[in-house]
């Protein structure tokens, strides 16, 4: 077996000597955490320029503008989609880096409060998404908990990765502490931490899976040859693409499946959600394929993807 090839440089973040694997495009300090490519390795950091600036100030614009990468996206759900998602990202980090750019400065020049500065940014943040979500006075319970996962989305899809593409030296600490305080607040409604590299990969990659019913297959630890995953691409490969606008279904299946994914994967409680799945949708559609029950089967499948559509996207 050939010796592995390595590359060592500096973290163009934090300066810190690293040695990565050549084969890797996408890797992390291990020191600060930050996202890095090859590209970004140095030989040296550039000089420091001088820190300036008053650190309540920048806060209190950081409080008054961080609610804005919520509530400036009302429809940016629409846009995970597979040719939507990264121009759509690249505008919010755009629109938005300046906040996480002050926040970042204000850590810095209080490194001893950086802790404390991060967990009350957070806190005034939920504070504010709280209030959102009151002003709008929904009739019912349940129309508030909508918003809240409307916005959850927004925070799981866009903003928490786009934090972390910035690779400041904040960047983590604030996705971190956001999550756990979230959860703390809302339980029963977590998210998880993603990256934009792994969001648009997965958007961008086409496999020969069957995405929505491999993933819940492997959250119940099945192989991927097991007999279910077996007998639904047969089904996909021969009797649904001889059908008259079988292709046509296969192909929007294979835009919208990745993105449904990643929204389960990201802002719901996968686990609890694959077992929903599998309980009203792949096993009665199982159960049709060994039945010879082609049509049957085909509905419930096309039912299934449509009501992810209505929860995830509209």
């Amino acid at each position: 077996m050939a010796e592995e090839e390595y590359i060592v440089g500096k973290c163009s973040q934090c300066g810190e000597e690293l040695r990565v694997p050549a084969r890797l495009e996408h890797f992390s300090c291990m020191f600060c955490g930050a996202k890095l490519t090859p590209a970004d390795l140095v030989e040296e950091l550039p000089p420091a320029a001088p820190l300036t600036g008053d650190s309540g100030e920048l806060l209190a614009r950081v409080r008054s503008d961080i609610l804005r990468c919520v509530a400036d996206y009302p429809d940016i759900r629409k846009q995970i989609t597979r040719r939507e998602y990264d121009p759509a990202f690249a505008r919010y980090e755009e629109d938005l880096r300046g906040i996480f750019d002050d926040l970042d400065t204000a850590c810095r020049l209080e490194p001893d409060r950086q802790n404390r500065i991060v967990e009350e940014t957070v806190a005034d943040f939920l504070d504010q998404l709280e209030a959102r979500w009151a002003a709008r006075k929904p009739e019912f319970l349940t129309r508030r908990t909508m918003l809240r996962d409307d916005d959850k989305m927004v925070i799981a899809i866009f903003l928490v990765p786009m934090v972390r593409h910035l690779g400041l030296s904040v960047s983590e600490e604030f996705c971190a502490v956001l999550q756990k305080r979230w959860v703390e607040r809302y339980p029963k409604s977590p998210f998880y931490l993603g990256s934009y590299e792994d969001i648009s990969g997965g958007f961008r990659r086409r496999f020969k899976l069957c995405f929505i019913t491999t993933a819940v297959c492997e959250a119940e630890g099945k192989p991927d040859d097991c007999p279910e995953l077996t007998a639904f691409r047969a089904f996909r490969d021969g009797y649904l693409m001889d059908e008259p606008d079988g292709p046509a279904l296969v192909e929007t299946y294979y835009e919208v499946a990745p993105v449904l994914l990643t929204c389960m994967r990201l802002g719901d409680d996968c686990a609890a959600r694959c077992r929903e799945l599998r309980e009203r949708y792949l096993e009665p559609c199982y159960q049709d394929l060994q039945a010879g029950r082609m049509a049957s089967c085909r509905d419930r499948y096309v039912e299934m993807v449509r009501e992810l559509q209505a929860r995830y996207l509209s």
